[in-house]
């Protein structure tokens, strides 16, 4: 195998020399953003006991995958003569599907896909990395901060008075952040402090905690990220987030409350590594000083409430009119579709999917715009860069299994083998594999309908 790989990834650099440079420019680029990486380590500690410089990370350049820093490197990658403790392996790598920690052999590694048109330096783009990093770090050490993300699929988005809560908090937390007094920015907290208790009292227990694990896994990320960037404030802004984009919404809200503690509680980071079921809420809470008497209370304006009540309405109604055109301009698009129907006693099940890049579109409905894979005893189907829909099996959209998945707007028909029961499909972007499916095809469309599994 290794052979192979060596070949393979040797004819990547012998197909025409313009293709040969554009590889050895991504190359360097990888190798300058791991160099930049250990650079800002070696000037500044993120967090106590995390050292980016021995965390692995497996980085895609658009040609080949670039394997950093791991102990035990699958047998399909290759050791590069030229650059000591490198391996390679040429393309895409399974694993990599997204900027996100994996196991790989084992070993947790941050995986980064390096887009060559992103207008980033090479401090962001070795910000990234280390973002990526400080998440293996998270999980080795905490892997209690990853929130439940079945909750994202049940989370009431539809609650306007629920929504308009979260705006006060918004706009308190970024005033807290920004300001330049400790009792200004004290009082401030305070308020948003107080909005959160009152609009977590309205949501369940499951999504208040996936929403604080939220802020200590991708919100401590992107305060670590900021750190290297040197960026002072958070992405919190008065326009806020989407009713929808409460997953996006934590990172920010994450990093305000780290800001916060770092400037009310120097010890803040050894108690949050040390500290077993702690939020960031909680912890700034205690830290907080006690308000001076006599002084004037930090408000909103008396018109801030009714404003935020109806642009909830207006954006839940926004919310419910997209989803809906959604839906449609997926069910309209030219082009081949892929439908896989599962057995209602086999249902398919999510082996791995891209949480930042769905869309609920209804109580079954979940439309998935970056990366999904299904499969089930008989196989699985696994899809990148495409937009798919799944229709759940159960009460949950997609964890209590999914009884079909389309996939739609391929510009050719994609290319289906049958051989000893086995069912291979392909497409750019698409591999399924099913043992005992029956293929149907009608009006540009490949049916694989799966079958009832064996007894």
């Amino acid at each position: 195998m290794r052979n192979t790989t060596h070949v393979l990834l040797l004819s990547l650099c012998l197909v025409l020399p313009v293709a040969a440079q554009r590889v050895r420019r991504e190359r360097v680029d990888a190798y300058a953003v791991v160099a930049e990486v250990a650079r800002l380590a070696s000037r500044t500690s993120f967090w106590p006991g995390f050292d980016p410089r021995r965390v692995p990370v497996e980085i895609y350049n658009g040609h080949t995958t670039l394997l950093f820093n791991h102990p035990s490197p699958p047998a399909e990658f290759i050791s590069l003569s030229s650059r000591q403790g490198v391996w390679a392996f040429p393309g895409r790598h399974e694993t990599v599907t997204a900027n996100a920690p994996v196991k790989l052999n084992g070993v947790w590694t941050a995986t980064v896909m390096l887009e060559q048109s992103e207008r980033r330096s090479l401090r962001e783009r070795a910000a990234l990395v280390l973002h990526e990093m400080f998440h293996v770090f998270q999980r080795e050490r905490h892997p209690d901060w990853v929130g439940n993300e079945l909750e994202l699929f049940t989370y009431p988005f539809e609650d306007a008075p629920l929504l308009a809560l979260r705006r006060a908090e918004t706009e308190t937390l970024r005033l807290a952040e920004r300001a330049l007094g400790q009792h200004e920015a004290a009082c401030w907290a305070r308020l948003a402090l107080e909005r959160r208790r009152e609009r977590f009292a309205r949501l369940s227990e499951g999504a208040a905690a996936y929403e604080r694990a939220l802020e200590l896994n991708e919100g401590l990320a992107r305060y670590v990220e900021a750190r290297a960037t040197g960026a002072l404030v958070s992405d919190l802004s008065p326009q806020e987030f989407a009713a929808d984009e409460v997953r996006r919404r934590g990172y920010a809200t994450g990093h305000a409350l780290a800001l916060l503690l770092e400037r009310f509680a120097p010890n803040w980071m050894s108690r949050v590594e040390s500290e077993r079921g702690i939020s960031l809420d909680r912890l700034l809470t205690e830290v907080l000083p006690t308000p001076p008497r006599h002084r004037a209370r930090c408000r909103l304006p008396a018109s801030f409430a009714a404003d935020a009540q109806r642009r909830a309405e207006v954006e839940v109604a926004a919310l419910v009119a997209r989803r809906e055109r959604l839906r449609r301009e997926f069910e309209t698009q030219p082009g081949w579709k892929v439908v896989v129907e599962a057995d209602p006693s086999a249902p398919l099940w999510p082996q791995g999917f891209d949480p930042l890049n769905v869309q609920r579109l209804g109580a079954a409905s979940v439309l998935h715009t970056r990366h999904l894979k299904l499969g089930n005893d008989a196989g699985a189907i696994e899809i990148l860069d495409r937009h798919s829909l799944t229709e759940g099996a159960g009460a949950h959209p997609l964890f209590n299994g999914v009884r079909q998945m389309t996939l739609g707007g391929l510009d050719a028909e994609p290319s289906v083998e049958e051989s000893e029961g086995r069912v291979t499909l392909s497409a750019a972007g698409v591999r399924a594999e099913f043992r005992g499916a029956r293929v149907e095809r009608s009006a540009r469309t490949v049916t694989l309908r799966l079958g009832r599994p064996a007894q």
